[in-house]
């Protein structure tokens, strides 16, 4: 099946243009005929890269579809009128065409969970799972807000993962590139005037000189080394199922950084886990599939491993220490949640905990970027004041005697 671009007429008599799946332009025409509308053109698109970001379906697109989707059903009005109605109501092509697609295979007779399973990948394992139960117990809508709830909560998590981690990558990058900047273009000048002057010429002067001349004949590695080492990193995470684990793990570790992405896991974790569980997901099945939204194989290695250990007939809280899934702070609330019985209200705690940890912890690193990054651009500009008027005073103060 192919996708097409296609502009036609809709009922009201005004022109629309998206895309949808089609074996050919015949069933285009006849799905768009459905659907109210006359095709006037239509053009397959070639698969490739493109930088724009409309062809992508973002979280917040499923975020919102899930909210407006809740919302419908909670008022009364069918699923298949709502998927009906919101497929017009989206800019994003991308969301129209799985809109579309999803309406398309549920009139063919196919359940709505299994209808997003063309989109796993765009909605997750667990969204789909969870769908499937309400689909069962016929309690659609309230899953369907828990999933809205937690999928919202994630993308402040991630945002917030992002902002501790590009800020001070951009910031780096800036001052790297001021740095090359003057060692290719500056210094050089600097340097040729200061030892025609002769003279002895100190360490800082010499260690610029070194540095300048080292940057100028290697300048060409020095920019490909880094997507060199990032290209082999990613080729080899997916080649070694090992090396991966290894990788993860070490990324946790990773000072500052890796706290607050280690407590940013646990939380979204615990969270993904106490919503499943509260649904009526075995607690087995539902820790199996959390794991997978740690985004972390070490961590996903050891879910898994207590979900062994749950299954042989260990209590929930031992498995969880013996496998090394959360600290013994989490461990004991999950203690007291298995044995009073209100487990999802436990795990619902270790994420509100764990969040707040990493958010607290956010908040302090960040005012302490600017001025470490600050001290380090004013030590390199200090070294190079130093290195130039060095020779230039020393001069100076030989011809004054």
């Amino acid at each position: 099946m192919e996708n097409f671009q296609y502009t036609g007429i809709n009922k009201l008599g005004k022109r629309v243009s998206g895309v949808m799946p089609a074996n050919n332009e015949q069933e285009l025409e006849q799905k768009l005929r459905n659907n109210g509308v006359d095709l006037l053109t239509a053009k397959q698109k070639t698969k490739g890269f493109s930088f724009s970001s409309a062809n992508k379906i973002s979280r917040k697109d499923i975020i919102s579809v899930t909210f407006q989707i809740e919302q419908l059903m909670r008022a009364g009005v069918p699923l298949m009128e709502i998927l009906d109605d919101l497929k017009d109501s989206f800019e994003s092509d991308a969301v129209k065409q799985m809109l579309a697609s999803i309406y398309e295979s549920m009139e063919g007779g196919n359940t709505f969970s299994s209808s997003l399973k063309e989109y796993e990948k765009d909605f997750g394992e667990v969204y789909i799972s969870l769908v499937s139960v309400g689909e069962q117990t016929g309690n659609l809508e309230d899953i369907l807000l828990d999933l809205a709830n937690m999928l919202k909560w994630e993308d402040e998590l991630v945002s917030k993962a992002k902002k501790v981690m590009i800020y001070p990558a951009i910031v780096a990058i800036v001052v790297i590139s001021v740095v090359i900047l003057m060692m290719l273009f500056v210094v050089p000048e600097l340097l040729g005037f200061i030892t025609s002057m002769g003279g002895e010429l100190g360490f800082a002067t010499t260690s610029l000189i070194w540095t300048s001349d080292f940057i100028q004949t290697y300048i060409l590695e020095l920019i490909i080394t880094p997507f060199i080492f990032v290209f082999i990193l990613k080729w080899w995470r997916k080649q070694s199922p090992e090396f991966r684990v290894k990788s993860d793990e070490k990324a946790l570790k990773i000072p500052i950084i890796g706290e607050v992405l280690y407590k940013l896991k646990l939380a979204r974790v615990a969270n993904s886990l106490a919503v499943m569980y509260s649904s009526g997901v075995s607690f087995p099945e539902a820790l199996r599939m959390a794991s997978v939204t740690a985004g972390n194989k070490y961590l996903e290695g050891n879910i898994l491993r207590s979900v062994d250990m749950i299954e042989q007939g260990k209590p929930i809280f031992e498995s969880f220490e013996e496998a090394d899934v959360f600290p013994s702070m989490a461990v004991r609330m999950v203690k007291v949640g298995e044995l009073s019985g209100g487990m999802d209200t436990a795990l619902k705690n270790v994420s509100y905990f764990y969040d707040r940890e990493a958010k607290e912890l956010i908040e302090k690193i960040e005012p302490t970027i600017e001025p470490l990054l600050t001290v380090i651009m004013g030590f390199i500009v200090g070294w190079i004041m130093i290195a130039v008027l060095g020779p230039i005073y020393d001069t100076i103060a030989q011809v004054q005697l």
